[in-house]
């Protein structure tokens, strides 16, 4: 199974059909969703995680992504700290948007460590990412959790175990 690419996240930011599933779930339904993820990424990454979002959405998922929260501050903080690291010991399960920005940001590290605290290894997973030139440059510490990666041929994202190839449905794994 090949790692998700920029290209297939870009694709289905961009498919309107997914777009309005996505609008439809996350404004009217989210209080319907037995589980819930914190989504770790790069700011930088804007469409990518809207890609995310709207696949995510088709599986009925509630996703939290920070610059979606109203309560949180403008001006990154304490209290941004403080508010990010309740949300994750809230949520059910923590995923990483594994992308070079993401590898590169002061916060996506510091996430991850949250997570590896509260969390079990069992509710934490990653999505490695590849760039226009099929490259993922994630750190080594990145193989501890399991990894989500993209069937081609039922376009379906599948989670692995760490170092192994046995793997399930994503939506089975979030149920």
């Amino acid at each position: 199974m090949p790692y998700i690419s920029e290209a297939n996240l870009r694709s289905y930011a961009d498919v309107s059909g997914l777009k309005q599933m996505a609008n439809i779930w996350i404004v009217d339904s989210l209080s319907k969703s037995t589980k819930s993820i914190f989504l770790s990424h790069s700011h930088k990454d804007r469409e990518l995680v809207i890609g995310l979002i709207n696949y995510l959405a088709s599986l009925k998922i509630k996703l939290y992504v920070d610059w979606q929260d109203s309560s949180m501050p403008r001006i990154t903080g304490r209290t941004t700290a403080e508010n990010i690291k309740k949300r994750i010991g809230e949520l059910d399960f923590f995923l990483i948007l594994a992308t070079t920005n993401a590898m590169n940001s002061h916060w996506v590290p510091w996430e991850i460590g949250v997570a590896d605290q509260i969390k079990t290894l069992a509710n934490i997973g990653i999505v490695p990412v590849t760039d226009k030139h099929g490259n993922f440059e994630g750190n080594e510490y990145l193989q501890l959790y399991r990894r989500i990666e993209l069937d081609n041929v039922q376009n379906k994202f599948f989670i692995y175990e760490q170092n192994s190839y046995t793997g399930k449905e994503l939506a089975t794994w979030l149920r």
